[in-house]
């Protein structure tokens, strides 16, 4: 099972929060370069610290955004994903085209669903057209099903709503546990293999050394966040630790 690691940006301009663009892109780059040197496959970035989120961001989000994907590119020689909470596949698309980013992550890509940011409702239409629009058809969409941190409109197995993300799409599929870190539950993975045999899956929140050996029967690839961090920042032992476990399985 391949590692995907995370690089949670520092508040972004706009919040209260917010510090500077130096302390932002200087945590960023140097998050991307353990991660790096502790052999994860890629990176995926993400505006974690923007609280509460925006269902599409405000015009200096994705300047700031792009200014440290555009860092973290030039640093590092992995295929970075870009991933714009809530949902704004625009914005995520738009970054990924201008910093040669390999992938986004589309949270809510089918279903209707309830976050404390609002009501988000899918638009798999959009999100292709516009990833046409960009003539960015090289950028693969790595689709959430059912995603964490939400709450379905009409609940429905979650085999189902794998194969309508892959009818609509979506290049890769992540199935998540309830909240960030919580791992997915082992019976909702056997059935999306079952109903999806060829797809890509992807461990998308709750990966440790606890329990990698049982999800990577189940999934192609795990992006890990929670695990990687101390006191706020990725952990190069910690990297190190989790990957010579991949290695050996």
């Amino acid at each position: 099972m391949k590692i995907i690691g995370m690089v949670h940006l520092k508040t972004l301009p706009g919040y209260p929060q917010y510090t500077s663009m130096d302390e932002v892109i200087g945590q960023a780059v140097n998050d991307a370069l353990i991660l790096e040197e502790g052999g994860v496959e890629a990176i995926l970035i993400e505006n974690t610290d923007d609280d509460p989120h925006r269902k599409e961001v405000l015009p200096e989000v994705i300047a700031a955004f792009t200014l440290v994907a555009k860092a973290i590119r030039e640093r590092v020689k992995l295929p970075i994903g870009i991933c714009v909470l809530w949902n704004d596949y625009k914005a995520s698309l738009a970054i990924a085209k201008v910093c040669g980013a390999s992938f986004v992550r589309i949270p809510v890509f089918t279903e209707v669903v309830v976050t404390a940011s609002g009501v988000i409702e899918a638009e798999p239409y959009e999100v292709i057209s516009y990833r046409q629009k960009l003539n960015a058809g090289n950028i693969k969409i790595m689709a959430d099903i059912q995603v964490k941190h939400a709450a379905m409109l009409a609940k429905r197995p979650i085999e189902e709503s794998a194969k309508e993300a892959l009818h609509f799409g979506a290049d890769e599929i992540i199935i998540t546990g309830r909240f960030t870190g919580d791992s997915p539950n082992i019976e909702e993975l056997k059935k999306v293999i079952e109903a999806c045999p060829e797809a890509t899956i992807v461990i998308g929140s709750g990966t440790s050394p606890d329990n990698f050996k049982e999800l990577s029967k189940y999934a192609d690839k795990a992006i890990v966040g929670t695990y990687f961090k101390e006191e706020g920042v990725v952990s190069l032992e910690k990297v190190k630790h989790l990957m010579s476990i991949a290695s050996e399985n």
